[in-house]
């Protein structure tokens, strides 16, 4: 499908866009995600060295755990949501413009794209990993 330079130049404007949006979408989810699970992790500390009874302490970091996880789990499924966008977006780009085109791409291609999406989805992962492993300490099935 052959497209005007003056169509061209509004879709590769429009991608660039919305591709930068994704982004910030992104960046803005990790902030978020980060400073609630140092908020979590302020408070599993703070319980773990407070005085109080057993049960309750058990409860309550388990709560904290379940938090945490769940928060970063759902983190996790903004950023697939984002890449998913990005990927159409990327998609869109090559069908209408081309490998070749004359506008600068506004992603990356191959290991570059991946790369650059790896450390958000590492991020929650490790995060998660970090709740099931406090989950499983605060239930006395590690650590002993």
């Amino acid at each position: 499908m052959q497209i005007s330079r003056d169509e061209a130049a509004a879709v590769a404007e429009a991608v660039a866009t919305q591709i930068a949006f994704e982004q910030n979408l992104v960046a803005a989810r990790l902030n978020w995600n980060l400073t609630f699970q140092g908020f979590m992790i302020a408070s599993y500390a703070l319980v773990a060295t407070a005085d109080g009874s057993a049960p309750a302490r058990k409860f309550i970091h388990t709560t904290i755990t379940l938090a945490g996880f769940v928060v970063a789990l759902a983190t996790l499924f903004g950023v697939l949501a984002a890449s998913q966008q990005s990927k159409y977006l990327k998609d869109h780009w090559l069908l209408h413009l081309g490998e070749n085109s004359i506008y600068p791409r506004p992603f990356s291609v191959g290991k570059g794209s991946l790369w650059g999406r790896l450390p958000a989805r590492v991020m929650c992962g490790a995060l998660m990993a970090m709740w099931i492993v406090l989950l499983a300490a605060g239930a006395g099935l590690i650590g002993k």
